[in-house]
């Protein structure tokens, strides 16, 4: 140590150090025996995936899915009421469209916004920042008396977004391969569970007043009669809030986080010259002395400050994959309520709202079905990608039946049964195979993200998910029209099948991304078996440097690389 200190060359190659914020420590002889960052001296366990950090997860995704749901069964009768229009007149329709496609808009605008913000503070403030703008903004929509409030209320609620995208990064950073297909199966259970919930709060809960005067009469509910399901999903929100602050654990070293002008990678790449490719001696004479651990391996690459710009291609591929899932389901949704409410003499069914529910109520019980019973183990036997194609294959095949479907559809000469049958078949295991697709993709993508910024990479896969469900309904609807009018055979089910074979060459295009991204287990679970073989007694010796007769012991690269 005192060689060390006395040469002006040295002393201030021993400054540099200090500045690299690196610890020395001394071994035999007072010789310096290892130099290590502080972030490795620093570092806290890990965070575990437990049953509780589970379902505090879980019951985020819920208020997520419930935000998403509430507004349906009611917001005809908002507006007509607000307008005060009849619900027929088609201003009222145009109004609804706009108010409901306001918080798509706005997830296309922020999502981005809310994993860069998760990539910067961390996981836990930001889902705790979403959770208490969604408990604040349905209050103020339901207290709302006007079209402008009710509107900038809905929009508040639409910044607020990034809930979804930030609890499947925190679940994709404490999940292995382990647990990660019942982790992410319980998330699609979760949002099945607020599938339930939301229609059910939104549809029961208005105008408390006529329903139970003797309670809520003369109250602010009847003033306000859309307030009660709004401020009974903020007050699932504040618990949710609640019990996230008390229980969850941040997932997001803050020497991980993103930094502005490049800090962050200078950081690893420091890192990475000092401790990953080699350890730190000393030579015969005292001085210090680099020994490369791993000289034939080539250097990685240096990892993005800006990751918009160097995304894998195989996160690219499962984004696009993700997009057309999402934009196939909410266009193949939006023609199922269409041409069902179609008049029978036009060639529709005849179906009222009720009647719909009814049968979309059977999809749901199919998802719910799925993520209890099947997913996490049918696909941890047969691994993500085979689970992703078999869940594609039979939501496209039981929507391709649809004409079969329809054929039944007079009821006064076929009865009402084989059309429920068929329809709430379609929704049932169209939904089932929905169940396989869903949480194997966010799976692949947090998987295929590892190095990336992965609350980025989340929300981008949100905005993008949101950009495609709202591009494709309207153009499906407009191809069903054009083709209802053509007087070509099966013409008002091209929309249908050319949506499904889109989506069927897309995922086709984007399918080596997700084989490589199921390949990846494979491939950690060798390297692991690799780094303990070579960290054992025989390769404990391999590797070092020749020494000088009479030197102290150098320290083994092993021991530097569990570290």
């Amino acid at each position: 140590d005192r060689h060390f200190s006395s040469c002006p060359g040295r002393r201030g190659a021993r400054r540099g150090l200090s500045r690299g914020r690196e610890s020395v420590e001394r071994g035999p002889g007072g010789r310096m025996s290892e130099v290590l960052p502080d972030v490795e001296a620093d570092k806290s366990p890990a965070p575990r995936l437990t049953t509780k950090t589970l379902c505090v997860l879980g019951a985020m995704n819920v208020i997520s899915c419930i935000n998403i749901t509430l507004l349906g069964p009611y917001v005809d009768e908002l507006v007509s009421d607000l307008m005060e229009l009849s619900p027929e007149d088609p201003r009222v329709g145009n109004t609804v469209a706009l108010l409901v496609g306001v918080y798509s808009l706005c997830e296309v605008v922020f999502s981005l916004f809310w994993g860069m913000l998760a990539d910067t503070i961390g996981r836990k403030p930001t889902l705790l920042i979403g959770l208490a703008g969604s408990a604040v903004a349905p209050v103020i929509f339901g207290l709302g008396k006007s079209l402008p409030v009710v509107f900038g209320a809905r929009i508040l609620d639409g910044f607020f977004c990034g809930n979804g995208s930030v609890t499947r990064t925190f679940l994709g950073e404490l999940a292995d391969e382990s647990n990660e297909h019942k982790a992410f199966g319980f998330l699609a259970l979760c949002f099945s569970v607020g599938l339930f919930i939301g229609p059910t709060l939104g549809g029961q809960l208005v105008h408390p007043a006529r329903l139970v005067p003797s309670l809520f009469g003369g109250t602010i509910f009847e003033t306000y009669p859309y307030l009660l399901p709004n401020l009974t999903y903020a007050i699932f929100a504040a618990i949710a809030w609640v019990i996230g602050a008390l229980f969850l654990q941040e997932t997001l070293p803050k020497n991980e986080r993103r930094r502005c002008c490049g800090r962050r990678e200078r950081a690893s790449s420091f890192h990475r010259q000092t401790s990953t490719r080699s350890w730190v001696g000393t030579d015969p004479a005292g001085a210090p002395q680099r020994f490369p651990m791993q000289p034939d391996e080539p250097e990685p690459a240096p990892r993005c400050v800006n990751s918009l710009r160097c995304f894998s291609r195989t996160t690219v591929l499962i984004i696009v994959a993700y997009c057309a899932i999402a934009g196939c389901t909410a266009a193949t949704g939006q023609l199922f309520v269409i041409m069902v409410s179609y008049p029978v003499d036009k060639g529709g069914f005849g179906f009222k709202p009720s009647q719909i529910g009814i049968v979309q109520n059977a999809g749901a019980v199919g998802l719910l079905l799925m993520q209890l019973l099947i997913y996490p183990r049918f696909s941890k036997r047969v691994g993500f990608f085979n689970t992703f194609m078999v869940g594609w294959l039979l939501y496209a095949a039981v929507w391709a039946l649809f004409p079969l479907y329809a054929a039944f559809a007079d009821v006064a000469r076929f009865g009402s049964l084989p059309l429920y049958t068929g329809l709430c078949f379609m929704h049932f295991f169209g939904s089932c195979g929905l169940g396989m697709c869903y949480p194997t993709v966010f799976a692949l993508l947090n998987r295929a993200a590892q190095g990336e910024d992965r609350g980025t990479v989340n929300s981008l896969s949100s905005s993008c998910g949101a950009i495609c469900r709202g591009i494709y309904p309207p153009v499906s609807a407009v191809v069903l029209g054009w083709g209802a009018t053509s007087g070509l055979f099966g013409g008002k089910y091209i929309a249908l099948h050319g949506n499904l074979a889109l989506c069927a060459l897309i995922l086709v295009l984007a399918s080596g991304g997700m084989r490589k991204a199921t390949d990846m287990s494979v491939r950690r679970a060798a390297a692991r078996g690799v780094e303990l073989a070579g960290s054992g007694p025989a390769a404990a010796g391999a590797g070092k440097a020749p020494q000088a007769p009479g030197e102290a012991p150098r320290p083994s690269a092993a021991p530097l690389l569990d570290q």
